[in-house]
């Protein structure tokens, strides 16, 4: 769910295990493979349970990365993880928690297929790659496991997994792939977030592309910056990101795979 079409009356959903969390541990990257329980991907922490947050902690997590908007952020605050001693930075990759309505209309009207929702991507990528960059270097400094999440894991989560990956040299379409895996657990999302419909009462049609994980939409983000920026890695050398930065987030995230396996 996009923050252009989220209602900006949706109540605060109550708490429940995160629907749309896993590591990127073993994807396949320049010189290896991720390592497993470094790195985290997940929908919104804010709302899950004790339970689940004390499970993770005791597992390793250190850092917290919140990319919702400040609104959202204000809305549901840390939740359970405010409880714990972790790192917690706010990097919002969006502005508001919902657009009027005309506006709301106007980006539906706008982006009516999987690669208008990769523009879109596109577009966000580069006006916040700051931000991104910024988001990697917490990466790269955390003493343990590092989780990051917006509200459902999928938009602006899969911006910065994207970022991350591209950094460390994951072929663009293991970076669809990763993104395409929200898909099928999309609808418990939704449920989870307190809507009732997927189109959360928006007037949008269940199949609208801003509602799904298509690779087409990580795919043609991925391409448009290819063509205009130089490239993920491009945008992000833009935003601050140096060649210590993406060597300290290799020798922390990469294990090398033996030769011949």
């Amino acid at each position: 769910m996009s923050e252009a079409t989220r209602p900006a009356s949706a109540s605060a959903p109550a708490p429940a295990p995160l629907a749309n969390l896993r590591d990127l541990g073993g994807i396949p990257v320049r010189g290896g493979r991720i390592r497993p329980g470094l790195v985290l991907r997940s929908d919104d922490v804010a709302t899950t349970t004790p339970a689940q947050v004390a499970e993770l902690v005791e597992a390793g997590l250190s850092t917290i990365i919140d990319l919702r908007s400040a609104q959202e952020a204000q809305r549901t605050g840390r939740g359970p993880s405010a409880d714990h001693p972790l790192r917690y930075l706010a990097l919002p990759l969006t502005d508001a928690e919902a657009a009027p309505p005309e506006l709301a209309g106007q980006f539906l009207a706008s982006v009516r297929t999987p690669e208008h929702v990769g523009q879109w991507y596109a577009k966000i990528f580069t006006g916040r790659k700051e931000a991104l960059v910024r988001g990697l270097e917490a990466v790269a400094d955390a003493p343990g496991t590092v989780l990051f999440h917006c509200a459902a894991g999928k938009d602006r989560t899969g911006m910065f997994a994207a970022a991350l990956l591209a950094v460390l040299g994951a072929d663009p379409e293991d970076i669809a792939d990763d993104y395409s895996r929200t898909q099928d657990r999309l609808p418990e999302v939704y449920r989870r977030m307190g809507l009732a419909e997927l189109s959360a009462g928006a007037d949008i049609p269940l199949d609208h592309p801003v509602l799904a994980a298509h690779p087409a939409a990580m795919r043609t983000m991925l391409a448009v910056l290819d063509s205009h920026s130089g490239g993920i890695t491009g945008v992000l050398r833009a935003g601050g990101l140096t060649t210590d930065l993406a060597g300290r987030l290799q020798g922390k995230l990469v294990q090398p795979v033996p030769s011949g396996l």
